[in-house]
């Protein structure tokens, strides 16, 4: 009879994360203190799998690009809402170059939103200055086995992120201030196509319709230029938030799973290789994983990839992503059928979900590239608002129970080779 998972593996996951925010704290993509906390990762995989099988790829990224891309969305709205102002009151070729750059630069705004935080494109990053991050990946196979036909990755990330300022002081009303935001972009971008148009018709009273006025001025422009401007906060010395939950909790998880595996290695299917990968930069726009991806591309494709994913594991509800990169990845219908088949062995509670505006994570560079893979997320809502990307985000948010059944499913779909159902399931019928 196979061993399952206890208690006592849910609580080797928990002390690691304690560990790790007590010796090195919070680290942003590309400081010390995020290579600090790999660091520790790879040490505890080592004592598992034996130095040999760990192994650290350092990759090179923007951080400030996707991290402070809020404050340059900021500045693009003021200076349309400024030209915007002065076309209005202006005359002859003053009116129409003050016009048309109103309106490019109320299109650069949503449009790098758009490219580099919601699609996670490297839209700007040539621009800003490089930083070193760090993916550490082990390498498991079952005792004996030669020839792998089959890759099995169960992944998180290890950085943390920038303090979000508006969710720490508004709570609830971040929401309303982050809808606010897309209301001032279309908003701002409405009232200058209106301008121009006005200036091409000839119509004064076109023009003055699209000119901001105190009314839109008041609401939207004004709250919207001040949440993307003031955004995030904690720059120095690795950041304020533990990331304990973000996502500490997953690579943990990540871990006690390895340590399982390698004292029960009749678990690993036969031709399999189990990586455990904890991905450097996620809260940069999935830097890590996107750069993992690229450089192992055809390894992943030639091999049968598949890939577990795991995000803020801080509920006993696993909710199973359908899509992935803020919904505008799909997922494949065959890997999140393989974790709804786990999770009901295991007798864990889930949900199958699509990721919404803001839900972008490790698993969606694997997607996008064709590959098989999702991410299981154990979070709330009314858990957003009490610690993520705060500085309350602590071991102290953590228990056993979200913990251990993530560490059960996961280990279900290990056993049954990352499909639907088990081997010897399939072969019974």
């Amino acid at each position: 009879m196979l061993e399952e998972m206890t208690n006592d593996d849910a609580q080797y996951a928990l002390e690691l994360v304690d560990k790790i925010c007590k010796e090195v704290g919070p680290g942003l993509p590309g400081s010390p203190q995020e290579r600090e906390r790999a660091a520790i990762l790879k040490q505890e995989l080592e004592s598992h799998l034996g130095a040999g099988a760990v192994e650290v790829e350092e990759f090179t990224f923007a951080p400030a690009a996707f991290l402070r891309s809020s404050p340059l969305v900021a500045l693009f709205t003021l200076l349309a809402c400024l030209l915007n102002l002065l076309a209005g009151r202006a005359t002859g070729a003053s009116a129409w170059a003050t016009c048309i750059a109103a309106l490019v630069l109320s299109l650069v705004s949503p449009l790098l939103f758009l490219f580099e935080f919601f699609l996670c494109r490297e839209l700007t990053d040539p621009l800003f200055r490089k930083a070193q991050s760090v993916n550490v990946i082990g390498a498991l196979r079952r005792p004996g086995a030669r020839s792998v036909k089959r890759l099995l990755i169960v992944s998180g990330h290890h950085d943390s992120a920038a303090e979000d300022t508006w969710l720490r002081l508004l709570k609830y009303g971040f929401f309303f201030l982050s809808a606010t935001w897309g209301i001032g972009l279309v908003t701002l971008v409405a009232a200058s196509a209106i301008q121009l148009a006005g200036l091409i018709l000839g119509s004064a009273g076109l023009v003055r319709l699209g000119t901001l006025g105190w009314p839109l001025l008041a609401y939207p422009m004004a709250p919207a230029i001040l949440f993307a401007l003031f955004k995030t906060r904690g720059w120095k010395n690795g950041g304020v938030v533990p990331g304990a939950a973000d996502n500490l909790s997953a690579c943990a998880v990540a871990v006690a799973l390895c340590r399982f595996l390698v004292k029960n290695p009749s678990n690993i299917p036969d031709d399999t290789e189990i990586r455990f990968i904890s991905f450097g930069s996620e809260e940069a726009g999935c830097r890590g994983s996107r750069r993992y991806v690229a450089r192992h591309l055809d390894d992943l494709m030639r091999l049968d990839t598949r890939q577990l994913n795991l995000e803020t594991i801080a509920h006993p509800e696993i909710i199973i992503l359908s899509s992935e990169t803020n919904g505008t990845v799909r997922v494949s219908a065959e890997i999140v059928g393989s974790a709804v088949a786990a999770a009901q062995r295991a007798g864990i509670p889930h949900k199958v979900r699509p990721a919404t505006i803001g839900v972008g994570n490790d698993a969606g560079p694997f997607s996008k590239a064709g590959l098989r893979a999702t991410t299981l997320v154990g979070f709330t809502p009314r858990q957003q608002v009490a610690f993520y990307h705060q500085q309350w985000d602590t071991p102290a948010v953590l228990t056993l129970e979200p913990l251990l059944n993530a560490l059960k499913l996961t280990l279900e779909w290990i056993r049954a080779g990352g499909e639907q159902t088990r081997p010897s399931e399939e072969k019974s019928r």
